[in-house]
């Protein structure tokens, strides 16, 4: 029953964790965003914590279901995982290809109900939810222009658009002007001092 309970616990943190943290502009997490972009050292430790996840996962399935042979594919998923570069190209990729993390998100709903793949659609979803708190290569260059730090730091709103700006997943009537910054964008669409 414990283990069940755990499981339960191990495939609702996905949702909870997105559902409430995703868009936030609370202090902990635009300090986790500048964190996340500033700090090779920062992303090293967001994998290994999600690795650890993982792995803790594999151990309460693999003590309830002995013999079950789909562990396998996911555990090869984790140890390809303990090297940080090859994670961090993951994690870019999908973040930087819409059509990838749709496709892979439907597979992983896909084999969730293929027996002995459960395990595996779990880790998709972890690599998934990992990938979209992981920041872009757009906001780790914005991150060393002082100019934008400084916006950062009097609108920390614009922090959380930038890092989760997905510009090039919307429709073509929906896209910006083909403005990559997005700080720029928001003072774009501040009223005019002179309107007032």
């Amino acid at each position: 029953m414990l283990l069940n309970i755990l499981l339960l616990i191990f495939c609702a943190i996905p949702f909870g964790v997105s559902i409430s943290l995703y868009k936030n502009n609370k202090r902990f997490m635009t300090t986790f965003y500048m964190a996340m972009a500033r700090s090779g050292n920062a992303r090293k430790l967001y994998v290994q914590v999600w690795l650890i996840c993982l792995l803790l996962f594999h151990y309460v399935y693999a003590c309830g279901h002995m013999g079950e042979f789909g562990i396998l594919l996911s555990t090869g998923v984790c140890t390809a995982m303990f090297s940080f570069r090859r994670t961090d190209n993951w994690l870019r990729r999908l973040l930087d290809r819409p059509r990838a993390f749709v496709t892979l998100a439907s597979v992983a709903l896909v084999i969730d109900f293929v027996p002995h793949l459960y395990t595996l659609a779990i880790t998709i979803a972890y690599l998934l939810l990992a990938a979209l708190f992981y920041p872009s290569v757009r906001v780790m260059s914005e991150c060393k222009d002082t100019g934008t730090l400084s916006g950062w730091a009097k609108h920390p709103g614009m922090l959380s658009e930038s890092y989760h700006d997905n510009h090039h997943a919307n429709l073509p009537h929906e896209a910006d002007s083909g403005n990559t910054n997005i700080s720029a964008q928001y003072e774009s669409l501040k009223p005019n001092e002179n309107e007032k």
